[in-house]
């Protein structure tokens, strides 16, 4: 009694919802199941599997009781579950019916929300299918940088250069012992420089900087140039400086009393049409496309700062003054000796510059920068030729 009764509570609210396919004469019928076989029909425990003739239709509220039979009462779990499945669908969607035999897939949680819109749909199938059609991103599209390793060149090329400075400071005082720590210093700097730049090309060869490093490293070399610029700016002040308004120590005279300086004519005049030769060569190299034509224009702009150095050791072994001669001697050697530093830097550069290439046979941004750095060096010797020799000052 127990059973029964508990079906017909489940049967009227059955019957309270919509499009229910418990309505009409088929509550009897289905009532009258219940009462012969109760819960265990539910359970299924004796019933035999659902053939396919045992199948029925749910299609909305206008099932009527032909659907409902002796026989449903065995797969009865299947068509409850499939009807509850259907529940809150519109009876004209679709049109297509549960087969009893069939038991449908459960839905995810997704199903619960509410409709998306077709606009919503449509927009995001053509961009999934977008990005299925696009090519896979680069890593250096989505990050345009090359994270280095932590690196020890940078904490030695300090050290390098404090002790370069500290050792070049002591010298000019003539402290004993000073030399030694300058000399230690200058080739700690230039060795870690050489395996600091070793690395940047082993990088560039495998192909790890990307246009925008490539670009950046450019900016990186006109920012070295303006701070050399400024740097000989200073150098140059004082050459205009003492020879415009020379004080007493200098006896009011400019180059001072007991100076022979050096003119423009002969070794300067012959240095200034190396470095222009040079210039020329080195736009060569930078605008050939031809591999042969940019190595012999490398291997020449090389072979031209060589012979400038050369020129200017034989100036200075024949100077008639020293640098500790007056602040003319100063100036003059402190200033043409920077340039010619900077002409070795250039010449070792473009040299690198020109091994690389025979590798590679591609204007790399190294050879860009050597040539860039080598054009900055010759505009320099115009200055200094002009103030240091030319208006003797």
């Amino acid at each position: 009694m127990a059973g029964r009764a508990a079906a017909n509570s489940l049967l009227r609210t059955l019957q309270r919802l919509p499009g229910s396919a418990f309505q009409g004469e088929a509550t009897s019928t289905v009532a009258r199941s219940f009462a012969g076989h109760g819960f265990s029909a539910l359970a299924g425990s004796s019933a035999a599997p659902p053939s396919s003739s045992s199948a029925f239709s749910l299609q909305g509220a206008t099932q009527g009781t032909n659907g409902f039979n002796m026989q449903a009462r065995n797969s009865l779990p299947l068509s409850f579950a499939a009807h509850m499945h259907s529940l809150g669908r519109k009876d004209d969607e679709q049109g297509s019916s549960v087969t009893v035999g069939e038991l449908p897939k459960v839905p995810t949680a997704l199903s619960a929300l509410p409709p998306r819109p077709k606009a919503m749909t449509q927009a995001r199938r053509s961009m999934a299918s977008a990005a299925d059609e696009a090519p896979h991103i680069d890593s250096t599209m989505a990050h345009p940088f090359h994270i280095l390793p932590p690196s020890p060149w940078p904490f030695y090329a300090c050290m390098g250069a404090m002790t370069s400075l500290l050792g070049m400071a002591g010298w000019f005082h003539a402290i004993p012992g000073t030399s030694e720590v300058m000399y230690a210093g200058l080739a700690s700097t230039a060795a870690t420089a050489l395996a600091w730049w070793r690395d940047c090309m082993i990088e560039a060869d495998m192909g790890m900087h990307s246009e925008l490093q490539k670009k950046n490293l450019l900016n990186g070399v006109w920012l070295f140039i303006v701070s050399e610029a400024v740097l000989f700016v200073g150098l140059l002040w004082s050459c205009v400086h003492l020879g415009m308004s020379p004080n007493v120590w200098v006896q009011m005279q400019w180059p001072p009393v007991g100076i022979e300086a050096i003119g423009w004519e002969g070794r300067a005049l012959v240095m200034s049409a190396v470095l222009a030769a040079s210039y020329y060569s080195a736009n060569v190299a930078v605008v050939a496309k031809d591999p042969k034509v940019v190595l012999g224009a490398l291997g020449t702009t090389t072979a031209l700062g060589a012979l400038f150095l050369a020129d200017q050791y034989l100036e200075y072994s024949t100077a008639p003054f020293t640098i500790t001669d007056s602040p003319y001697g100063s100036t003059f050697y402190v200033t043409t000796g920077f340039h010619g530093f900077h002409v070795l830097l250039g010449s070792i550069w473009l040299a690198a510059a020109m091994a690389n290439y025979s590798k590679t046979n591609k204007p790399t941004t190294n050879l860009k920068g050597a040539v860039l750095y080598w054009h900055f060096v010759d505009i320099v010797w115009i200055a200094v030729y002009g103030i240091i020799y030319a208006a003797q000052l």
